[in-house]
């Protein structure tokens, strides 16, 4: 199996702002603050129920399949950097965001009746020699995220999934990306267990 060496910044591509149930309650996504300092990001308007929908078109399933595979090799790479570096800000808070992401597409999958792609990423991401490379590296992947669903709206007609991409969008621009940046802007100094707290009373 092929393993992909994140030593430089690696364009995989992330999405994250949601709170759908779909037959397992809300899905609360967390907001991206440093250490202690997470902060609930808000939920959908109303919670889906779980309702048997069409099979959907060639490009609309491409594009689903697309989006889990985001998910999860952003959750594969950033579980490597924490292997490697211990709980490091802010990729201890991302990575469960990550997991909450791969469960609504799973939801989303079964919804639609199309089967859930399998996850060859888990176990083959290999996190950068610095914090602050993982981080140029998150940085890069939030904006390669907000392009991939650019185009996933510009393609695909369904309206909740429009809504979906558009959610994981802003979550991606707005809290991902902003944590990242912050972590580059420090050097990747402050980020070590509890250095977050520490870069944010700075501010």
């Amino acid at each position: 199996m092929q393993r992909f060496n994140l030593s430089v910044p690696f364009h995989f591509r992330r999405g994250r702002q949601l709170a759908l149930a779909l037959g397992l309650g809300a899905l609360m996504l967390t907001g991206m603050g440093m250490g202690s300092h997470s902060t609930p990001v808000q939920s959908a308007p109303s919670p889906l129920q779980l309702v048997k929908s069409a099979p959907p078109d060639t490009e609309t399933q491409a594009a689903m399949i697309d989006a889990i595979n985001d998910e999860y090799r952003a959750r594969a790479y950033y579980t490597a950097v924490i292997e490697k570096f211990g709980p490091v800000a802010p990729f201890r808070n991302i990575v469960q965001a990550e997991d909450r992401h791969v469960q609504l597409w799973e939801n989303l999958f079964n919804q639609y009746g199309v089967p859930v792609p399998e996850d060859t990423f888990a176990g083959n991401m290999t996190a950068p020699d610095t914090v602050l490379a993982a981080c140029e590296g998150g940085i890069d992947a939030e904006r390669a995220d907000a392009q991939m669903y650019d185009d996933f709206l510009t393609t695909i007609d369904d309206p909740q999934l429009r809504s979906v991409f558009a959610q994981l969008q802003r979550v991606s621009l707005d809290n991902h990306l902003a944590a990242f940046e912050r972590c580059v802007a420090n050097g990747g100094q402050n980020y070590r267990q509890g250095g977050g707290q520490q870069q944010r009373r700075g501010r």
